[in-house]
């Protein structure tokens, strides 16, 4: 039977209003498969075998490719893999934007290969430099480097500062509405619609409705699914509602998704709770930095 971890770690302080942490993904006793709940982007690096990802276990095809960049997601995606280790970048839509200079919306619900956001040369260099590190020390460091230089390539902009007064709207669970937002803002909804596709991938509207659902999933993840009345978002009307939302983000029911083994997400969860606080990537906020 597999077992699973997964250790986390913080980027360089510079590097922390743009990238949620760096994850260990570590395989060991077998093959391991998964779903994976809908998060911002994240970048994956194989340090060994060839990992499968899709939509379902149907459509997963391995990736050749040792560096893939994951696009912000609003569905779950199915990952298989032998034994062996996955390093990973959290990327805020901050550091999308910042880091990448790309259409969010472009890469969003898709895994491609690492070059196509970045070129071959960039793509090559940090598969290289994480897969040449001899420990989690090196491939941090390894990863800073990369991403630094990235950092010191592009000078701050306008667009920088809307994308994060947008995601501070965006996770704060008193942001209900895209009217709510529009004023916070003083933004126009059409010029937010814009703002919301190309810094985070989806519109605000579906950016709210996944934030209050990974709340309610965080929460899920630290209680038994059958005290669900004790903490379902305010925002539920009631429980066919929360229903519907595992329905679309998960595409199974509340029942479906607990009785999975979830050897992946269960690890990761917990480690990222006790390391960060929060058990969601999509949950987190830009930490404080200096650039």
């Amino acid at each position: 039977m597999s077992e699973v971890t997964v250790t986390f770690a913080l980027p360089d302080v510079r590097l922390r209003p743009y990238i949620s942490s760096y994850y260990l993904l570590d395989v060991a006793g077998g093959p391991v498969e998964d779903w994976l709940h809908p998060e911002w982007a994240n970048i994956r690096v194989t340090l060994g075998g060839e990992w499968a990802f899709g939509k379902d276990p149907g459509s997963a095809k391995e990736v050749s490719d040792r560096a893939v960049i994951v696009g912000p997601t609003s569905r779950s995606h199915f990952i298989r893999g032998p034994e062996n280790r996955i390093f990973g970048i959290g990327v805020l839509p901050t550091g999308w934007q910042r880091l990448f200079r790309a259409d969010a919306h472009r890469f969003a619900n898709a895994i491609d290969p690492l070059r196509a956001l970045t070129g071959d040369a960039d793509a090559d260099a940090l598969a290289n430099a994480l897969i040449a590190a001899p420990d989690e020390s090196g491939r941090t460091a390894a990863a800073d480097a990369w991403l630094l230089a990235r950092l010191d390539r592009n000078m701050p902009n306008a667009l920088d500062a809307q994308v994060e007064a947008l995601h501070a709207v965006l996770t704060d669970p008193a942001s209900a509405t895209v009217e709510q937002i529009t004023a916070t803002l003083g933004l126009p909804q059409a010029r937010l619609a814009r703002l919301s596709k190309r810094g985070f991938g989806f519109p605000p509207k579906l950016l709210l409705r996944r934030q209050r659902f990974l709340r309610m999933l965080g929460t899920l993840h630290a209680r038994p699914y059958d005290q669900w009345p004790d903490f379902i978002d305010p925002q539920y009307v009631d429980q066919s509602h929360m229903i519907r939302d595992f329905q679309y983000f998960l595409g199974m029911s509340p029942g479906q998704y607990f009785a999975l083994p979830r050897p992946i997400l269960s690890a990761a969860a917990k480690g990222r709770a006790a390391f960060m606080g929060q058990p969601l990537q999509g949950l987190h906020l830009p930490r404080k930095g200096t650039d």
